[in-house]
């Protein structure tokens, strides 16, 4: 089940250069951890979206547990590298029962209230402009089931991106307004890690500092 719209510009906060900087470290990374923790928490396979889906570890590993997918990325090719990643993974037959590709700028996403069990979304968040960030999040919040899951990341006020870029293009939040932010969820888990890193690998690594919520949680109602 496929669905591609027109191409969309490169994102603000996430320009080619990061894009390829985080494909070359991501090859040899597992599926994320934060999504891994919200699967054990043994919550039937349902419906689920990944927005900011990148290469499609994590769209794989969700179709290998008998979920539904929609993959949502700006990107055109990231669309396709998680298609193909989904097929390598449960087949092409699976893939036509199972997955549906979006690919469209996460700031103009939407769903019907209530179309999903699982939000997930790996580190993508920060990269929607501040100005269309609260309308974003709650289409989010909308889109979930009640008792459904959220797990992904939001960038604090310290991550070395948000200087970097654009005025604006990057929506970031301290430790009260995440908190703010989930006011209508069950905290199942938050880590706020801050640390020094790089991203890319050699010889194109750069330095890089992080400055992350990891969150982990189920909506009331």
């Amino acid at each position: 089940m496929h669905r591609m719209i027109e191409p969309t510009p490169e994102v603000p906060g996430f320009p080619r250069e990061r894009l390829n900087r985080y494909l070359d470290r991501n090859r040899t990374l597992p599926v994320r951890d934060t999504l891994l923790r919200a699967l054990a928490l043994g919550d039937p396979p349902g419906a689920a979206v990944d927005l900011g889906c990148g290469p499609g570890k994590e769209v794989a590993e969700l179709l290998r547990r008998g979920w539904t997918v929609d993959a949502v990325d700006a990107y055109p090719d990231m669309v396709d590298a998680a298609r193909a990643a989904a097929e390598a993974a449960v087949g092409a037959d699976q893939c036509s029962r199972s997955l549906r590709c979006v690919h469209q700028r996460l700031a103009e996403w939407d769903a019907p209230a209530g179309s999903f069990d699982l939000v997930h979304a790996g580190f993508s968040l920060p990269f929607i402009a501040r100005a269309d960030f609260t309308a974003l999040w709650a289409r989010v919040v909308r889109s979930l089931r009640p008792g459904g899951l959220f797990a992904g990341q939001f960038f604090g006020p310290n991550d070395s991106f948000v200087a970097q870029s654009p005025a604006g293009s990057m929506s970031v939040y301290a430790r009260a307004e995440v908190d703010a932010l989930l006011a209508g969820f069950t905290v199942l888990s938050i880590a706020e890690e801050e640390r020094d890193g790089v991203i890319g690998v050699p010889p194109n690594e750069v330095p890089k500092h992080w400055h992350v919520f990891h969150v982990i949680a189920r909506r009331v109602g």
